[in-house]
Formats: C-alpha cells, sequence, structure tokens
C-alpha cells in the first residue's frame, strides 16, 4: 500500500506542476487537444451564432481580380468609406502609414471625416528605423485608454516601445484608433484576443474593444494590477480574463459567417441602408495581402476574424469561461479515483470502472464546453488519470509492452518493414546517440515550388504535396532506404542506416531514376487536377556521417549528420545550374556495383566546401542518352583543358542534336571564359546555388 501510495503522490504532484509550468512542448500538445473542442461543438450542432449587429466586408479574391492589385488607391478607400457611411462603426483591419499623393489622401480625408463612424488601425512594434512626428503621437494619444483604476505602482501589461500609425491627415478625423497587434500561443496558433497594451506609460485598446465602445456608446472600465487586468466591467457585467491580458475567443463555424466582397460595397451593389445601425469590420482575405493566422478552426484564418469574433463575443456574452481552480480539482479527482479502483480486487470490475471514467471524463469535458461554453482543461486531468491508472496495476510491463508498439508506429512510416523487423530485436538502437557509418544520402527537391504554392489555394496546395509525397516515400522504402524527414516539399533519405543493406549506392540510385519516372507519369494527374506539372531535382551522396537519434531525452529524431549529408543537398540544389534532374558524387559512382549510365558533368567546389568534387548526372540507359553522354564528354573534355572556343562548338553542336539544356549551360560558360579569359584556369567550376 506504501508503494501505492507513493506512486498516487508522485503522479499527482508531478501532474500538477507540469500544470503550473506549462513546459512548452506539453502546452502545444495540450493546446491542439483543446481545439478539437470547437471542432466538436460544431459537429454536434452546437456552436453560437456570429452576431447580426457585426459584418465582415473582405478584400477577397474577386475584389482583387475586379478592382486590380493590393494595396487599391485611396480613391478606392474612399468610395468604400462613403458605402459605408450608414454603419454605426466602420472599423478598418488597415494601416495607411505612407502617403500615396495630396489628391488621393485628401479625398481618403474627406470621405472619412463625412462618415464620422471610422476607425483605424495601427501597430504596436518591438522593432523600428523611425518613430511617429510629435504631431502624429498627440493624435494617438486621443484614442488612449483612461477609464481604469490602478492597484499598485505597475500595470501586468505588455509594454511595446514603437509603433506604426496612418497618416496624421487621417487620424484628424478617425474616430478612434485601435491597436491590430495578435499574440500566437505557443505553437503559433492564435486562440486568444489581447485585451489591453502599455505604450509610453498609457493604455491603448485593441480594434475590437474600440469598435465596441463606439457601437454602444458605452465605455469599459478596467482595474489594472502588476498581475494585469484584475476586472473588466462592460455594461455593467464582469467579463472574463485569461491570463492577466486575454480575452479567449469563442470561436464561430467559419463558413457560416457571411463576408461581403469589398467591391460589391464600392460597385453599390450593396445597399448602404443593409449597413445600417452596424458595426462593419473591414479586413482583406485575399491569399498573399493578409497575414495567415493559424486557429483552432482554420490553419488559415484572415487576421480581421480575429477582431470581428472578439466584437461579436462581447455584444452577445459568448464568452469561454475557464477557472484554474476547477482544472487543479480535476487532476487531483482523476488521480484518486482511479487509485480507489485500484484498490477493487476483481479485474472485470476494475476494468469496467476504469472505463467509465476514459469515457466519462472526456464526454463530460467536451458536453460542458459544448453547452456551457465552459473549459475544463482535458489533458493534464487526462494524463493524471491515465498515469495513476498505468501505476497502479504494474507500469513496468505496461511500459514494456507499449515501447515496442510505439516503436513499430514511429518508424514504420518511414522504413521499410525488413529494416523494421530489424530494429525491434534490438530497441537499444533508439537511445540518445549515434555512430559512424558509411551511407549514402538522398535529396529530393520540387523544382519551383515557390511558384507552385502561389497559383494554388491552401486545400489544394496539401493534397497535391500528399499525392506526391505518399509514392515518392513508397519508391524510397521499396529500395530499402529510411525516410528521414519531409523538409516542406523537400525529401531526405537515408540508405544503410539504421542497418546495414547491401548495394546501397545502387539502391539510392534505382530509387531516384524511379521517383523522376513517377513524377512524369504523376504530370497527366497533377495537370488536370490542379493544373500544374512537378519536376524534381535529386541529389545523391556516399561517405561516412554520423547517424543516431539526435535530440533530448523527451524528443529525439533518428538522422544523419555531416558533410556526406551537406554535399547530397548541395548537390540537389545544382540541378538548378546545370538544368539535370539527378546529380550524383564521384563517391556515390564509386561504390556502384550495378550498371548505370552517367555523364559526367563537372569538377565544382559547392558553398561549405574546398576541395573540388567530380560530380556527374544519373541517366535512364537508352540509345539516345549513351551517344549523349559520350559527345558531352568529349566536349568537357576540351572545356576541362581550357580550349573555350573549341569546345563551345561542341556544345552548341550537343545542345542541338539532343536538345540538351545542359550543353546550353556550358555555351554560355564557354562564352563567358572566351571574353573574361581566367588569369588561371584549374578546370574547377565554383558552384553557387541558384
Amino acid at each position: 500500500m506504501r508503494i501505492r501510495i507513493i506512486a498516487l503522490l508522485t503522479v499527482t504532484l508531478s501532474v500538477l506542476f507540469l500544470y503550473l509550468l506549462k513546459p512548452a512542448i506539453i502546452e502545444r500538445f495540450s493546446l491542439r487537444i483543446e481545439d478539437t473542442k470547437f471542432l466538436v461543438r460544431s459537429w454536434l450542432g452546437l456552436s453560437p451564432e456570429l452576431t447580426d449587429r457585426a459584418v465582415l466586408v473582405a478584400i477577397d479574391e474577386r475584389s482583387v481580380n475586379e478592382i486590380g492589385r493590393w494595396p487599391w488607391s485611396r480613391k478606392v478607400i474612399a468610395r468604400l468609406v462613403e458605402n459605408l457611411s450608414q454603419a454605426k462603426v466602420v472599423a478598418l483591419d488597415i494601416v495607411f502609414s505612407e502617403r500615396e499623393n495630396p489628391e488621393s489622401d485628401q479625398r481618403l480625408r474627406e470621405a472619412i471625416e463625412s462618415a464620422g463612424n471610422v476607425i483605424l488601425g495601427f501597430f504596436f512594434r518591438f522593432n523600428a528605423s523611425q518613430e511617429p512626428g510629435e504631431y502624429a503621437m498627440s493624435l494617438l494619444q486621443d484614442s488612449e485608454f483612461l477609464r481604469y483604476k490602478l492597484r499598485g505602482n505597475t500595470v501586468g501589461l505588455l509594454d511595446i516601445p514603437f509603433v506604426e500609425i496612418s497618416i496624421p491627415e487621417l487620424l484628424e478625423v478617425a474616430l478612434a484608433t485601435g491597436y491590430l497587434n495578435a499574440e500566437p500561443d505557443p505553437d503559433a496558433v492564435y486562440r486568444n484576443y489581447t485585451l489591453a497594451h502599455l505604450y509610453k506609460g498609457s493604455v491603448y485598446l485593441p480594434l475590437a474593444l474600440q469598435a465596441l465602445r463606439f457601437y454602444k456608446g458605452k465605455d469599459i472600465e478596467m482595474v489594472l494590477s502588476p498581475r494585469g487586468i484584475e476586472k473588466l466591467v462592460f455594461e455593467r457585467k464582469r467579463t472574463p480574463v485569461y491570463q492577466g491580458r486575454f480575452h479567449k475567443i469563442n470561436f464561430y463555424d467559419i463558413p457560416t459567417v457571411r463576408v461581403i466582397p469589398a467591391v460589391d460595397v464600392i460597385e453599390g451593389r450593396i445597399k448602404k441602408e443593409f449597413f445600417k445601425d452596424r458595426a462593419v469590420f473591414v479586413g482583406a482575405t485575399e491569399i498573399g495581402i493578409y497575414d495567415v493566422r493559424p486557429t483552432p478552426m482554420d490553419p488559415v484564418t484572415p487576421g480581421v476574424f480575429l477582431h470581428l469574433f472578439t466584437f461579436s463575443n462581447f455584444i452577445e456574452d459568448h464568452f469561454i469561461y475557464h477557472f484554474v481552480s476547477l482544472d487543479l480539482l480535476a487532476i487531483i479527482s482523476l488521480s484518486l479515483l482511479p487509485f480507489l479502483i485500484s484498490l477493487y480486487r476483481n479485474f472485470y470490475r476494475r476494468i469496467f470502472l476504469y472505463g467509465l471514467l476514459l469515457v466519462g471524463f472526456p464526454l463530460g469535458s467536451y458536453l460542458l464546453f459544448s453547452l456551457l461554453s465552459l473549459e475544463i482543461n482535458f489533458f493534464y486531468p487526462f494524463s493524471a488519470m491515465v498515469l495513476t491508472v498505468m501505476s497502479q496495476e504494474g507500469i513496468r510491463v505496461f511500459t514494456a509492452e507499449r515501447s515496442v508498439r510505439e516503436l513499430r508506429r514511429a518508424f514504420s512510416s518511414y522504413v521499410s518493414p525488413q529494416i523494421l523487423e530489424l530494429i525491434t530485436r534490438d530497441p537499444h538502437r533508439l537511445t540518445l546517440g549515434g555512430e559512424k557509418r558509411l551511407i549514402t544520402v538522398l535529396f529530393s527537391d520540387i523544382r519551383g515550388f515557390t511558384s507552385i504554392s502561389e497559383s494554388l489555394n491552401p486545400e489544394d496546395l496539401v493534397n497535391l504535396l500528399n499525392e506526391f509525397l505518399d509514392p515518392m516515400t513508397e519508391i524510397i522504402l521499396k529500395n530499402g532506404g529510411m525516410l528521414d524527414k519531409y523538409i516542406g516539399d523537400a525529401i531526405m533519405a537515408v540508405f544503410n542506416a539504421p542497418v546495414d543493406i547491401d548495394r546501397h549506392a545502387d539502391r539510392a540510385c534505382e530509387s531516384a531514376l524511379e521517383m523522376v519516372r513517377k513524377t512524369k507519369e504523376m504530370n497527366a494527374v497533377f495537370s488536370r487536377d490542379f493544373g500544374v506539372d512537378i519536376r524534381i531535382g535529386v541529389g545523391i551522396n556516399t561517405g561516412e556521417a554520423v547517424v543516431g537519434n539526435m535530440g533530448s531525452s523527451l524528443r529525439f529524431d533518428y538522422t544523419a549528420i555531416g558533410d556526406t549529408v551537406n554535399l547530397a543537398s548541395r548537390l540537389e540544389g545544382l540541378n538548378k545550374v546545370y538544368k539535370t534532374d539527378i546529380i550524383i558524387s564521384q563517391f556515390t559512382k564509386e561504390k556502384l556495383e550495378g550498371r548505370f549510365l552517367t555523364r559526367k558533368l563537372d569538377v565544382v567546389v559547392v558553398k561549405g566546401k574546398r576541395e573540388p568534387v567530380p560530380i556527374y548526372e544519373l541517366l535512364e540507359d537508352s540509345e539516345r542518352n549513351r551517344e549523349l553522354s559520350l559527345a558531352f564528354e568529349k566536349a568537357l573534355e576540351e572545356y576541362l583543358r581550357g580550349n573555350f572556343e573549341g569546345a563551345m562548338l561542341m556544345f552548341e553542336e550537343v545542345s542541338i542534336r539532343f536538345g540538351d539544356k545542359t550543353s546550353g549551360v556550358f555555351v554560355k560558360r564557354c562564352k563567358e571564359m572566351i571574353e573574361n579569359p581566367p588569369k588561371e584556369w584549374k578546370g574547377v567550376y565554383i558552384a553557387r546555388e541558384k
């Protein structure tokens, strides 16, 4: 019994300590679990509805297509403001920090002054090269928040030293200003709305609260202390404050939010009366214009939604209630209950009661949030419950069994089943540490991926990547390689680790050739479904590297590091220079046992290296490519000797005869050498990746 009580106290105190400390690596996971409550609530149809007293006017794709690229002329913005003149408040998620021209600036000033309902946005900055003038600062101070009481000598708000505001001509006639800054959680997801900031000793409010004040014609009351905002009252109702300065945004279902294109307002397609007595938020939703704000509801939420949702939360009292005391009580209770259940001798009764807890707490937590907007932290109490069950039922045996399952799950996605079987026989390979091994490293990357990503919406881009990476990974695993990591659209694979395999250089080259062939096959589908064609570049190098588990005892990855890895990455980048698909190093070529067609490309010094390295292009073995390789290498011999005139003629012939883009690269290089002869020619090219 003593050991059981010690285990209970250890688990309870440990989880309480972690909850209060909130280490980032755990908090990220905890926050993502909390996010699922919004999704479950939406699935159940219990999400609150956005207030009909607020409207979003969006600078969206259609508006940009019809009016032109953003930023628009201020004459256009003036028309937008004029057509919103009957709104009670117009909150602009826009900063006019620079002058356009006197005529346009005056036109917008007159529109704002005539409307009399415009709240301008501004940004706080931690760094800035210049500050606004004294007059502009005096205008900003007109929006300083004064209705607060101070307890203590300091205020626990974030004090930001610099500011970016609109030009004075507009500030003079604006109703007020509100800052646009938002602060993400440790996992870079935006869940909270900052309620106040300090700037030069004064308190300033965000856009949503400024819009709220002027919309209702009533002020907000605050009590400030060294802990931040101790109390916030609006319309005689105390509203919850999270961590001393945040409002927990109660997100609405984004697809249900009515979005009015700005062009419809500008062109008068929406009657002015529609906006009467409403608060209008104006901001960009077109991708490429706005800063993407990952939220629990959508990884690409426009920032203006944060202001709109917060305004609606306050107007409709859609608050999320969170109490630290309830979280602590849940942690203690869900540690104690499994301990009491473990005292039963009957195994099946224990399993039944454990099951009730395992189902009952998540169900209760999600229902409380969905029905009452009461947030009880899920991860820490649930962890306390699970850890208590494990400790009381024999944590050592359970951990030993789980480690094998976790090992298979973790490695099954990036090593072949044969290698996985070898690893599971010796789990000690996965302890922290490394060893020096002879390996072959393969890097691949999609050419022009930035342009492709700009031409697709986020959903299509993700689908394209998934459809591309799946067969590429399958090819690597089939040939005995280990998928080290995905780096965006790039792939890093290692052959001959973590266990020995035969012909690892051959396997890497076979994989590269298959990947290029497969990409060409898939382009028909990509062109049809996404309107793009994909071309990849592959770099392969063989040599010694340190491989093993790198990281900390809490989190580590099995990977490879060293010059061998770096050179493979550089070779992949050189495909852009030589207009090729696959480049291998001399070190890989020397290790090849099978028959592969290669042609010598050059002798280069890559970035980060001093010694020149001969490099080769790996080609499909065909009659045409054999002839191409022979003709190209003869021209290359003349080039390396310094006979640039003769080499240029030979490269031109190869380029014309075979349509070889690589020969065209050397024709251009020979011309440069002829026009600017090198003082000393060593036949070595200093590679600078483009």
